[in-house]
């Protein structure tokens, strides 16, 4: 059984539609940058605790299949 993209789905569907689209169509550093910004803001605002580099590991899990 494949493991849950949990850190993924912590995101409203608007952020991981835009997430989606960044992935194809920016470089890598302007990505890092708003997973950055995202998770702060998801913190700030929300209380939602996001691990950046688990939701990278996921990124990188999904591009390899």
């Amino acid at each position: 059984m494949e493991r849950e993209k949990l850190e993924f789905f912590k995101l409203d569907e608007i952020d991981r539609k835009v997430l989606v689209w960044l992935i194809s169509h920016v470089p890598q550093k302007s990505l890092l940058a708003w997973i950055d910004y995202i998770a702060e803001e998801y913190k700030l605002h929300k209380s939602i605790s996001i691990n950046t580099e688990l939701l990278l590991q996921e990124i990188e899990e999904e591009e390899l299949n």
